[in-house]
């Protein structure tokens, strides 16, 4: 007897030694997957079927107004009683979404109707995303122990950090190659097939993984929802916070990298190195931000990155067409301090609500945020669609209407910061203003790396 019961312990810790390798693999081939389907490959490929801004603006929108889909998710656990089939499937059905995205580059059956028949594609493949998203992040939830949490994410976000970059890196320089000889659409059919055949290996890793015992999901109502709102008073705050936010951030997602091909008119592999250099910085981002926030605590954290962020969107009305130095300075500060605000906006509202609504928190906030963000895209879609070009003119500089959608976006970030800036409650540790909040920030940060 007594062997049995130390041999149980050491079984499970087993299980969860090998469901961690078995995580960090397939997280690598999945990170392949992201870093050539989407950014400037997914930018390339829809302007390259002959989409409009207005449409970019919609496609950008997608992974955001679909949020509240994740509803679905805790009604496929309930009922299969675990999440790795509802992960397995629906993700494996987003990414195999990318065959028909290949076959488009060949065939018209519908003339002209190609961008339509994109748009659906990747209207469905999203709507996957989101529910594999939901169920897959409750199992590692559950699987990573928390007295690793720290350590074992850190590690693996740098593994995936410079998978990422050199994914990226040679992506680029295959779709550049072959664009440069007028033959783009086998530059996608190679990226989006490496892609694909990443999302096979990926799909195996997730089915090994070991899935601890779910424990039973409570089904949702309108009155839950209602509860979930009312007995959390942050989680309100925030979810208005965020739904301004997601304005802002539609309202100039989706023209950055058109601003890049179109007034820019950057190759491919520029457009990589600008990705590149965002990725190194948000490496370097997530260490220091990251021990600040151990240091300050959530809402200062971001407080200070979404204000920076703000005011680094701004910035990109003065990049101009042969001259892309302030392009990479740009990109290396976004980088860094969207790492900052990454850290915090997705897991702080999880602590508004009791662990077992953690399910329903991020499809709650998505319910709202998302069709804010749809209605920034839309409005920057028609502001760069039926403004004229050049909306006025000092001297030499130009300023665009893309220019315009810049101070748009950045303008509504502000807002959602400041509307952040007047909570009030003790435990979210608020500073007085803004200028006390970055220095703070920037005086918990390391001034060395730890040993």
């Amino acid at each position: 007897m007594a062997e049995e019961i130390s041999m149980e312990p050491r079984s499970a810790m087993e299980a969860v030694r090998d469901g961690l390798k078995c995580s960090t693999v397939e997280a690598g081939f999945a990170t392949v997957h992201v870093a050539l389907t989407q950014g400037i490959f997914l930018t390339n490929y829809v302007l390259y079927l002959g989409a409009t801004n207005l449409q970019c603006g919609i496609i950008e929108s997608f992974p955001f107004l679909l949020q509240f889909c994740a509803f679905l998710a805790p009604a496929f656990v309930r009922k299969l009683k675990a999440r790795k089939p509802v992960a397995l499937y629906f993700s494996f059905t987003y990414r195999f979404a990318w065959v028909i995205l290949i076959w488009l580059l060949y065939t018209d059956l519908f003339p002209g109707q190609r961008v339509y028949l994109m748009m659906l594609t990747l209207l469905f493949s999203n709507v996957c995303i989101v529910i594999a998203a939901n169920a897959y992040f409750s199992w590692m939830a559950d699987l990573v122990p928390p007295t690793i949490r720290g350590s074992y994410y850190g590690r693996r976000n740098t593994y995936l950090g410079f998978t990422s970059m050199t994914t990226l890196f040679i992506g680029s320089q295959v779709l550049s190659y072959f664009g440069d000889r007028g033959n783009m659409e086998l530059g996608f059919t190679i990226c989006f097939s490496v892609a694909v055949v990443s999302a096979l290996v990926s799909s195996f890793w997730l089915n090994r993984q070991y899935e601890p015992m779910v424990e039973p999901v409570p089904s949702l109502t309108i009155n839950k929802i209602r509860a979930m709102v009312r007995d959390s008073p942050l989680l309100k705050k925030y979810m208005v916070f965020y739904t301004v936010w997601q304005f802002g951030l539609g309202a100039g997602a989706a023209f950055f990298g058109i601003y890049m091909v179109k007034v820019l008119e950057m190759t491919p592999a520029q457009m990589g190195y600008q990705a590149l250099l965002a990725s190194v910085a948000s490496i370097a981002g997530s260490y220091y931000w990251g021990r600040a926030r151990d240091r300050v605590g959530d809402s200062p954290i971001l407080l200070a990155s979404g204000i920076l962020i703000a005011i680094n969107a701004a910035i990109w009305i003065f990049p101009q067409p042969g001259s892309l130095w302030s392009i990479w300075v740009l990109s290396l500060i976004a980088g860094f301090n969207w790492a900052g605000f990454n850290i915090v906006a997705f897991s702080w509202p999880q602590k508004f609500c009791p662990r077992k609504d953690n399910f329903y928190v991020s499809a709650l906030i998505g319910l709202f945020s998302g069709p804010a963000f749809l209605i920034g895209s839309l409005t920057g879609g028609v502001l760069t669609t039926y403004l004229p070009l050049v909306l006025f003119q000092v001297g030499s500089f130009e300023f665009l209407h893309y220019h315009l959608v810049f101070i748009l976006t950045a303008l509504f970030r502000a807002i959602a910061i400041l509307f952040m800036t007047q909570w009030s409650k003790p435990h979210v540790r608020t500073p007085r203003s803004l200028s006390r909040c970055l220095v703070d920030c920037f005086k918990a940060m390391p001034t060395r790396p730890s040993k």
